[in-house]
Formats: C-alpha cells, structure tokens, sequence
C-alpha cells in the first residue's frame, strides 16, 4: 500500500479526497526497474495501470522494417514522473500495444486494474475524477502525437487533412520534380566541364537538347503536382500522384537513355545512375510497378547496348576518356550488363520492402490515431454520464431530503403540542411512548441534515458563506450545545484557547457543527468521570484545533474506515447513519485543511483524539 501524500503528487488523482485516496491505495504497489528492463510486453493481457514516480520509461512498439525481417523496437514516446500508462487495463479489450523499458533506474506505481474499474463502476464521482484525470494524460499524448506528425509531414498537408500516407507521397512528388531540377542544372555544367575543362570530346548540342526537354516536361509536371496538392477528393490522390511518378519515371528513363547514348553509350561509367532513378522510383510506388520500372530501365539499356554493338545506330565515342572500341568488347558488354541487372533489382528489392513497411506504418498510425480519438470520445461519454449521474445523485437526495423533512417536522410539532398539554391531559405511559417517538423524529430530521449537508458540501457552498472568524468564539458555542449532555454524564469538560489567536477566513456555523459533532461523540463514547478537553494552537500557516477525550477509544479495525460515509464502529452500539465523520472531514477540507484521529494518542494511555488544521489564509474555490 503506497502513501497519500504519494498519491496526490499525480494529476490523475487530482481532486480526490483522503478517504477516495486511501481505497485507491489499498489497491497500489510501488515497483522498481533497473535500467533496461521491461516492465510488460506488447501483446500481453493488461492486469495493471501503471503511475511513473520517478525516472524515465520509454513506450516501445514493435516493427519489422521489411518482409521476413526481425522484429525492431520503435520508441514511440518517453514518459516522465507523474504520466500514466497501461489504460488497456481498464479498457476493452485488456491487450497491450506497447511495451515499457526504462531508459533510466525507475520507480513506478502498479494499480490493480480489475479492483480499480470495480471501484470506479460502484463510486461514479471517484471514476469521473480518475478518468477525468486519464482522458486528460491520452489527449495530452495525442497533442504531442499531433505534433510530432505536424514535424514530420509538414502542417499543410494536414491542414488539407490527407492521411499520413497521402501528405508523404504528396511531398516526395514535389521532391522528385525538385531533384530533377537540380539534375538539369547539373547536367548542363557537367557537359561544359567535361567538354572545356577536361576535353573529352562529348557533342554539347544532343545534350543541351535532352536537358531542355527535360526541363520542360518537369515544368508540365510541376503544374500538375500543385493541383494535385489542392486535390479534395482524397480517394483518388493516392492512384493520381502514382500515375504521375510512373509517366515522370519512363520519361525520365527514355531521356536517361537518349543521353547515356550520346555520352558514350555503355562505355560511360554513369549508366549506373539509373539506380538512383530506381531507388527514388521505390519509393514512391508500388511493389509490382517499382519492378516493373526497373525492367523497362534495363530493357531500354541493353537494347542501347545491342543496338550499338550491331551498328543498327551510331556508337559516340567520347575521345579522350575512354578506350575506343570498348563497346565492341563482348566480356566488357556482358560484366556491365550484368552488374547493371545485378544492382537494379537488388535496389528495387530493398527499398520496395523498407518503404512497404514504412507505408504500413503509416496506415497503422492513421489506425491508432483513429482509435485513440475513438477512445477518447468514449471518456468524455463516459464522464459526461458520470457528471450527470453524480448530479441526479445529489438532486435525488436534495430532493428527498426535503420532501421527507417537511412531514417530519410537522409531526414533531404536532408531538411537542401534546407533550405540552395543550390538547388535554397525558398520562405517564402516554407522555414515555409521545417523548421516546419525539427522539425519534429528531434522530431522522438530524439524518436528512446530514444527508442535505453531504450534497451541499460537496456543492462546493462552503467557501461562499465563509467570513472573518473567531475560532475563540466557534469554540465557545460548540461547548454550549454539548455542556448539558457532559454534566448528565458527570464528564469534565475543559477548554484550552490561547490568547492572541488570529481570525481566519471560514463559515462559523459549520465549524460549530464539526466541533459539537466531534465533542458529541466524545461525550457519548467517555464513560462517566471521564475527561474531554477541546485545545486550540497556533502554528505558522495553520491553527490546530484538538478534541480529546479518555473514552473506549477506536480500534485499529475502524480507525481506516472512520471518516467514511455510513461507516460506524463493528465493537460499539452507535446511533445514527455514519455521517457525521464523513460530514465533518468535507466541511474542513472544503476549508482548506486537513482532519485525522489518533487512538491511544501521546498526551493519555486511552480514549481518543481528532485533530484538524484550519489554514489562517482562505483556501481557494474549487474548479
């Protein structure tokens, strides 16, 4: 079992009480991993949620980077103190998809997730805090998810919102048409290099003729790229800019061979180029089509080769570079052509896998996106019911409340008319059964205001009926409402109020109704010739306010469970509902302060003491 002070340094417990806080506890462990260790696997059934308290904790996904290809771990996000993950844990249908590894020594708070939707399913407004609190780490990671896709993709394209998918090709077709670019211009200077600097005898005009070509097709297919990306129906960009890549990419390879042929044919070293034509191809297409592209690109290069060889079209041989005849030379021939086979079909190969994978990845990506959005539409259903559910909870009670408090009271008024003689003479069994049913009704009104205070207290009213307060006075009237009680019972009833205490911001009327509880329940708990006593300190930012008494005491059994709706004691006959505790520790919460009790406690060898801080600055309102 972890602390509370543990449990609220996380923003998925944020505005839990004490009470709330110690069942969840009771359902934690606190784990630590060493450096590189897993804390579960992907694929695994989800038994936990987990809490980082300390260290870093990498989310890991596993990915095959081509077909038949070992698995790889893909870290997909890093997670730091106070980040939750595990949800799957409380969600259909109990699987993990990613796997935890520490990058750092961590410390991490294990939640038994079966134990943890019981207790949500039976305390709605537990759960809708706690969701409240997990909805709000999911739409956290899928900010950093959308932005990182944002880094990646590039905002326009999602602007447009294409898929991931869609937005890469999109942006790889205007790489490809600015590669090209570059590649005219590089190819203009190449000539001019080759032909005055290095004098090697290549015919400028072919080539100046093939680069303007080339640069003119590029323009076209510019134009079209850009009305491709103002695309809106998003079924048909993906079929759209493949078509396109693949008419770029047979041009290209006519223009590569129409240029080969007059740079020397196979005798430029440079046919091995096409294989950056391929790879880019690769890329871009699909598995069949980049296959395809790499045959018509070996097609159209042999038949250049054969066709010079037999002399069916001139061979142009670049003096000055290369020996002359070399194209003739059948094992010259038959090694180039082979390397040339060799080289593009093992590109086509592996980059077709590398970038078939990546493209599923993708898709994977758009799919958890998906999901994740569905998920989160599935909380904030789940919390909006919950709200509403916890609304109609206090209402019906409210309401309830009323409607039985108003008979009650009547009736009550009706006994205390007879009790007073003015509807004839009672006689004494008479007037015992008029008193004991008079007790009664006041038990049942002083529960409906119990149960009336619950849901006004957890309205949040408090703090708009809170004023300057003398604690010296609310001390005064708590002890009036309970001296006659204490001098039937023969109980010493002392009070220890130090001078010079500082008013505090708080509503008197319900620090009166806390501290006549807590000293009704001494009274009732202390034997006769017992002792109570009611002491007020001052500390720096608080004052303590301290009800003791040297009663039965409270057993180890209840002292957890004490402040707890309806709880009362397994080893005591008590009268009431098990409210008054309850109510009280939300009255001084909702102040801002803190409420707990000690049984035996240091200053006496039995009884009890309840013990509660009041800040001297004025808590803040909720939400």
């Amino acid at each position: 079992m972890v602390s509370i002070p543990l449990l609220k340094r996380f923003p998925i417990f944020e505005g839990l009480t004490d009470d709330e806080l110690k069942r969840i506890a009771g359902l934690c462990r606190v784990e630590d991993y060493e450096v590189g260790m897993l804390i579960y696997k992907e694929g695994e059934v989800a038994n936990d949620l987990y809490v980082v308290v300390d260290g870093k904790v990498a989310l890991e996904m596993e990915v095959r980077l081509w077909p038949n290809a070992p698995p790889t771990q893909v870290t997909i996000d890093i997670l730091t103190r106070g980040e939750v993950f595990g949800k799957a844990a409380l969600m259909e249908p109990h699987i993990r998809t990613l796997s935890p590894r520490c990058v750092e020594k961590a410390k991490v708070i294990a939640i038994d997730g079966s134990k943890l939707h019981h207790l949500l399913d039976t305390t709605p407004h537990v759960g809708y805090k706690v969701m409240r609190g997990i909805a709000g780490t999911i739409a956290s990671r899928l900010t950093n998810t959308r932005k990182k896709l944002l880094d990646f993709l590039g905002g326009e394209e999602l602007a447009q919102e294409y898929t991931p998918e869609e937005a890469t090709l999109i942006r790889r077709v205007h790489y490809f048409i600015d590669f090209r670019w570059i590649a005219v211009v590089a190819l203009a200077a190449a000539a001019l290099f080759a032909k005055h600097i290095l004098r090697i005898g290549i015919p400028l005009m072919p080539v100046f003729v093939i680069v303007a070509i080339i640069a003119l097709y590029n323009l076209f297919f510019w134009f079209k790229a850009r009305e491709l990306a103002r695309e809106s129906a998003s079924s048909i960009i993906i079929p759209k800019a493949r078509s396109s890549v693949l008419l770029q990419s047979v041009i290209d390879l006519v223009a590569l061979a129409a240029l080969i042929h007059f740079t020397g044919g196979v005798e430029n070293p440079f046919i091995f180029l096409s294989v950056l034509h391929i790879i880019i191809v690769s890329v871009l297409l699909s598995y069949k089509t980049a296959y395809q592209v790499a045959t018509v690109a070996l097609c159209l290069l042999c038949s250049l080769a054969v066709l010079e060889y037999v002399g069916l079209i001139p061979h142009i041989h670049l003096e000055g570079f290369i020996a002359q005849e070399l194209y003739r030379h059948k094992l010259y021939l038959a090694a180039i052509l082979s390397a040339l086979t060799g080289t593009l079909y093992a590109s086509t190969y592996v980059t077709t896998s590398i970038a078939g994978e990546l493209r599923k990845r993708q898709r994977e990506v758009v799919s958890l996106k998906d999901r994740c959005l569905i998920d989160v539409k599935a909380l904030e259903e789940v919390n909006k019911k919950l709200v509403e559910l916890d609304r109609l909870r206090a209402h019906f009670l409210a309401i309830a409340s009323h409607d039985l408090k108003a008979p009650l009271a009547a009736v009550q008024s009706y006994l205390q008319v007879i009790l007073g003689g003015f509807t004839g003479e009672v006689n004494d069994e008479q007037r015992d059964m008029l008193e004991r049913s008079n007790v009664r009704i006041e038990e049942l009104i002083k529960l409906i205001n119990d149960l009336l205070d619950a849901t006004r207290i957890e309205a949040g009213q408090i703090v708009q009926e809170m004023e300057e307060t003398s604690l010296a006075e609310v001390v005064g009237d708590a002890l009036e409402n309970v001296r006659s009680s204490a001098e039937e019972k023969g109980l010493g009833l002392l009070a220890e109020v130090p001078e010079g205490l500082p008013q505090i911001m708080a509503s008197p009327r319900r620090l009166v109704q806390v501290l006549t509880n807590l000293l009704n329940n001494a009274v009732q708990f202390t034997p006769s010739g017992g002792r109570i006593t009611l002491r007020l300190r001052g500390l720096d930012e608080y004052i303590q306010v301290e009800v003791m008494d040297t009663g039965i005491g409270i057993s180890p059994e209840d002292m957890p469970k004490i402040f707890e709706e309806f709880y009362r004691g397994k080893d005591v006959e008590t009268r009431g509902a098990g409210l008054g505790l309850a109510i009280a520790r939300k009255i001084v919460e909702a102040h801002g302060g803190k409420i707990w009790a000690e049984s035996p406690y240091p200053e006496s060898e039995k009884g009890s003491k309840l013990t509660l801080t009041l800040p001297k600055k004025k808590p803040e309102a909720p939400g």
